[in-house]
């Protein structure tokens, strides 16, 4: 059962794609709360949840997404990629629809890492920066995810 799942800092910076060090300073700081098992640090679903929904934390993770794509803007001769911003209203049902789906397709360990969403405000725009070749692929399972 989902709700009896325990997450690792390992797992939660996988999830958020931040580095354990990070998500040992919410520990430290109280933004993220959690219990020691066997002198490791475990979470529950709804610790995990409620990270996600700490308001400090959406504002460092849209800085985060924001300053990704000022780096793309800035580099120079880089190879043949894309940084697409997607105004999408995905529920967070529809959002593992969309993750969903996309773990089917082969490039899904190269692609989903490089995307993110930014929720704000009751908007979601999705942040994709990578290989050209698969944004096509992406936008049209966005379509498909939100009819």
């Amino acid at each position: 059962m989902l709700e009896d799942k325990l997450y690792s800092i390992t797992d939660i910076a996988k999830l958020t794609r931040l580095t354990d060090r990070t998500i040992r300073n919410y520990l430290v700081n109280g933004t993220l709360k959690g219990h020691k098992i066997g002198g490791q640090w475990r979470f529950t679903v709804d610790e995990v949840r409620a990270l996600f929904s700490n308001d400090q934390f959406e504002e460092e993770m849209q800085d985060r997404v924001e300053n990704k794509v000022r780096e793309y803007y800035r580099l120079e001769n880089e190879e043949e990629s894309i940084c697409m911003i997607i105004n999408v209203q995905l529920t967070k049902e529809k959002r593992k629809e969309f993750f969903s789906i996309l773990s089917t397709i082969p490039f899904n360990d190269e692609v989903k890492e490089k995307i993110s969403f930014i929720d704000k405000n009751g908007h979601t725009k999705m942040v994709y920066i990578g290989p050209l070749e698969f944004a096509y692929q992406i936008g049209k399972l966005l379509k498909e995810v939100s009819l």
